[in-house]
């Protein structure tokens, strides 16, 4: 079993942390330590470190050669910096993959979740690892579906497989609904998953599940392995890797999933997707307390979160109310936790500025 920790994303909605030079997964979001150095801190309990493969783009490096120094330099897949999304950026690493260890599952890890306890989390990457060389079926993640959730995609489930806590062969992808209504019918009425975005699967199934369902994408990352390990390996990959249309991983999975060639194992864990400031609160607390890190007053307000990167300083609020409130050396956000959208406004205006020293 190989693991490959993806490491490349923007995370765009947790700015003013987040910035286009050093992006969440490296930032001490919660806690004192990042979520890339957590992360691999408790695979590194588990798996060598030449088990263990990085992807992340260029500009990241530094980061991940700082945060993480145990890996080897030789499992560094490094992606071009281009913006294409997860669906070129993960095609890329499984080329590698495709190389390097043809024969044996790799399992993703992406780097900017929280996951607890982590032994459990540890034992499922196992139990994955079981069921994919038992079946040869994609393997990826879900958790019960109790309450609608707008923000997430569902997994209809079709029979469960003995032999591992709680898998199930997946019968339907079924994309988030557009009204609470609808999602709550969904939940209801059908034995359905949370999605959370977990994979375990062969290098070359995946591949040609992409030459199926993304051809495209399939005959640049062709050309890409045969520039591979040749003089001008990098000139050549980003030269090929800019021709490759924007998109994500679901494009090529959901079509595996939806032709009953993936199943899903309910995490035995607390799994949390750190992709807003949203849900850095919901990790926390239960919507009526506050969370608040730094040297924090906070006079008859609730259901907020404050905090500050500078340990020295005083953040003092009175009478808000779901509220984010995130300050930095060199910016401050004061927005309504339902309005944390909005935050892609605000860069679109620095951008408009040509304020990049913000972004």
């Amino acid at each position: 079993m190989k693991i490959l920790v993806t490491a490349g994303g923007q995370g765009a909605k947790m700015w003013p942390y987040s910035r286009l030079e050093k992006p969440k997964q490296f930032q001490p979001i919660i806690g004192d330590v990042s979520s890339y150095e957590s992360t691999i801190k408790t695979l590194l309990k588990e798996f060598t470190p030449e088990d263990i493969y990085i992807s992340t783009k260029r500009k990241f490096i530094k980061y991940v050669s700082e945060q993480s120094p145990q890996i080897p330099l030789k499992n560094y897949i490094v992606e071009p910096d281009i913006a294409k999304d997860r669906g070129p950026g993960e095609g890329l690493a499984f080329v590698r993959l495709s190389i390097n260890h043809p024969d044996e599952p790799f399992f993703i890890v992406q780097a900017d979740c929280i996951r607890e306890p982590e032994d459990k989390f540890l034992q499922m990457i196992r139990e994955a690892e079981q069921l994919v060389t038992t079946h040869k079926k994609l393997v990826t993640g879900g958790f019960k579906a109790t309450t609608p959730n707008m923000g997430i995609d569902y997994l209809k489930l079709d029979g469960e497989i003995l032999g591992a806590r709680e898998a199930y062969n997946i019968d339907e992808f079924l994309f988030r609904r557009p009204t609470l209504r609808e999602t709550q019918r969904l939940v209801e009425n059908f034995h359905v998953a949370a999605h959370s975005n977990h994979m375990c699967w062969y290098p070359d199934m995946i591949l040609d599940a992409y030459k199926q369902y993304r051809p495209d994408w399939h005959k640049a990352l062709m050309k890409i392995k045969d520039a591979m390990d040749k003089p001008g390996e990098n000139e050549a990959i980003e030269e090929i890797y800019a021709t490759m249309e924007k998109g994500p991983t679901e494009e090529v999975t959901t079509h595996v999933m939806n032709n009953g060639g993936a199943m899903v194992i309910l995490l035995p864990y607390k799994w949390t997707d750190v992709g807003t400031w949203g849900s850095v609160y919901e990790f926390f607390e239960d919507g009526k307390a506050n969370y608040e890190d730094g040297e924090v007053i906070a006079l008859g307000t609730t259901g907020s979160l404050i905090k500050t990167d500078n340990k020295k300083k005083l953040i003092a609020v009175a009478g808000l109310e779901d509220m984010i409130v995130v300050d930095t050396e060199d910016a401050l956000l004061v927005i309504p936790k339902h309005d944390i959208d909005k935050i892609k406004d605000i860069q679109k205006i620095l951008e408009e500025r040509s304020a990049t020293e913000y972004l």
